[in-house]
């Protein structure tokens, strides 16, 4: 009888030992995000986002060895050259695991909290020194691993992702998680050293070239004036994807111009769209490999001469891990649960692995397949994650029909939340969030005709997604009685009539003295949950900042403000 028990307590254990790949227990989501390669490249450990395990694959025998479950929600890992540490980001408990490697197996050392949304990790080669980017804190976490009772965070003023550590200096560089802005952060003084804004979002690849010479990275760029129309999304006129080279140097020196050297080539081409560009690398001979999440495929040429080829791999291909020779790339399809093996000399997809089997997804997981599709745009030139990186916003203009005229470009508003903001579009004029759905699907995407049930799917998705935490709620430092002061001039200016907790947001539209090209004069507040996550601010943009918003527009202030009312009011803003 105790034995009969125990066998049942331990099958939903079982996946976690080798050799169990098929069983019924094994079926779930890994969604793999990240990928390292340790012992000279006859081990790639693969770190999957859904089921918080991490994979050990044989590249000799392209076979699982081990999958170990060591967190919640994996986001990123890196490792030591020699594979005695490896680090996983666990983005939901904001935490560090450290690993080591004794007898081919994975072994939990310790856990080190370092700030709420941990999504990109970095590790020196001799393993003294770690930095993690935390997204919604806006803060980079520095420790050593080994010691780890002193974490050290630098203050970023945009919320990172991508970021590399440079060889042979004490600096690392970080990029913007949906619109433009890089930084250098020098780890020795631990001090941001300089902040770049380039006309850009969605920087999702970043790498070094072989000679070290240049920084490469990928992006997507959007005009605010072209019109989401078939033909000025075909010319890619409308939105690229590109691949950049920055000069290292340049950019290390504060006071360069890092524009002055760089060169930026297109991804896509007429009719043949590269929505979404991720992770990139280069090969043995210079040439360029990129994953394009956006249409499940891999891209490997050289860009100076314009000179592509396209390899279908599996759903969604997010991460790249290319072998020390460079003639091999492993690359993770984050929604194929799946790793593609690709022989960069011949340029084919020479495998792929299963990461375990297949299941059924819901209505919302369906949803967030869609929400990364480029190819439900028009050419695959984009998807709804190019605008709305992560369901967030890129903080760019978009001249789109779904308020009805063209010439009246508006800001990209974030989805995060959203389920609780209608009526939807800057208008109002959208009932509900299916309707919504429906039209950017049509009219921006310019894509075919969506059907009940992915518009269903979509619509799922988006009502999963959380409003995003304040940046002071995030880093932990709300003063309270600053933000009571700033509660009560938002009462006395009677902010809360458009602007109604606690969603703070209202289902009417308002004159706010703001009009656009077309005269369009009636607005529907957006949130302002998550305020400080955004900006610019207005419709247009125009207000730089948000104390820009009340000093310069005096956005419907009932009378003059003292600073230090001006002061809490932004504090009480910022909390929200």
């Amino acid at each position: 009888m105790r034995l009969l028990l125990l066998a049942k307590l331990l099958v939903p254990f079982l996946w976690m030992l080798p050799g169990q790949a098929g069983k019924q227990s094994d079926i779930r989501l890994r969604r793999p995000v990240a990928l390292t390669l340790i012992e000279d490249g006859k081990i790639l450990l693969i770190a999957n986002r859904d089921s918080g395990t991490v994979a050990v694959l044989d590249t000799h025998k392209l076979k699982q060895i081990k999958e170990t479950r060591v967190g919640r929600k994996l986001s990123d890992m890196t490792a030591t050259p020699n594979g005695n540490l490896t680090l996983v980001t666990d983005e939901e408990a904001g935490e560090v695991i450290v690993l080591g490697r004794q007898k081919g197996s994975l072994q939990e050392l310790r856990r080190i909290k370092v700030g709420l949304s941990p999504v990109s990790v970095q590790i020196s080669d001799d393993g003294k020194l770690a930095t993690v980017a935390c997204l919604w804190p806006r803060r980079l976490a520095i420790f050593d691993p080994m010691t780890p009772d002193k974490v050290d965070h630098v203050d970023l003023p945009f919320a990172p992702r991508r970021q590399l550590l440079v060889p042979g200096t004490a600096k690392v560089i970080v990029a913007d998680s949906f619109a433009g802005q890089i930084a250098v952060v020098d780890l020795q003084h631990k001090k941001l050293e300089s902040v770049r804004n380039l006309a850009i979002h969605n920087i999702r690849g970043l790498a070094l070239d072989r000679q070290m010479k240049h920084l490469l990275l990928t992006h997507q760029t959007i005009n605010g004036r072209a019109h989401n129309t078939k033909g000025e999304i075909r010319t890619g006129n409308l939105i690229t994807n590109n691949l950049r080279k920055l000069s290292l140097t340049d950019l290390l020196d504060p006071l360069a111009d890092v524009g002055r050297n760089e060169r930026v080539y297109s991804l896509g081409d007429v009719e043949l769209g590269a929505g979404d560009p991720a992770a990139l690398a280069e090969s043995f001979d210079e040439q360029i490999v990129v994953a394009v999440a956006g249409t499940n495929e891999v891209v490997i040429g050289r860009p100076e001469l314009a000179l592509w080829t396209r390899l279908p791999v599996g759903r969604r291909p997010t991460a790249l891990a290319v072998d020390p020779a460079r003639k091999r790339a492993y690359v993770a399809n984050s929604f194929g649960d799946s790793i593609s093996v690709v022989d960069l000399a011949s340029r084919k997809v020479v495998d792929t692995v299963s990461l375990g089997p297949a299941a059924d997804l819901t209505s919302a997981e369906r949803g967030e397949v869609h929400f990364f599709n480029a190819r439900l745009s028009f050419d695959s030139w984009f998807s709804c994650h190019s605008c709305h990186p992560d369901g967030h916003t890129n903080g760019r203009l978009n001249d789109n029909f779904t308020d009805g005229s063209f010439g009246t470009p508006k800001r990209v508003l974030s989805l995060l939340g959203v389920k609780d903001t209608g009526p939807w579009a800057w208008n109002g004029k959208m009932p509900d969030l299916e309707a919504q759905v429906r039209n950017s699907l049509k009219s921006t995407l310019q894509g075919p005709e969506p059907s009940a049930e992915m518009v269903r799917d979509l619509t799922a998705y988006l009502r999963t997604l959380p409003p995003p935490p304040s940046v002071l709620k995030a880093r932990g430092t709300i003063d309270t009685d600053a933000h009571k002061r700033g509660a009560k001039v938002f009462a006395r200016q009677k902010c809360a009539t458009c602007h109604t907790p606690p969603t703070y947001t209202s289902a009417k539209t308002y004159d706010v003295g703001l009009r656009d090209e077309a005269g369009e004069k009636q607005f529907n507040p957006p949130s302002l949950r998550g305020i400080s996550q955004a900006g610019p601010y207005f419709h247009n943009n125009r207000a730089i900042s948000l104390r820009e918003v009340f000093s310069r527009y005096r956005h419907e202030l009932s009378g003059a403000l003292s600073e230090q009312e001006l002061s809490d009011l932004l504090y009480f803003l910022g909390s929200l």
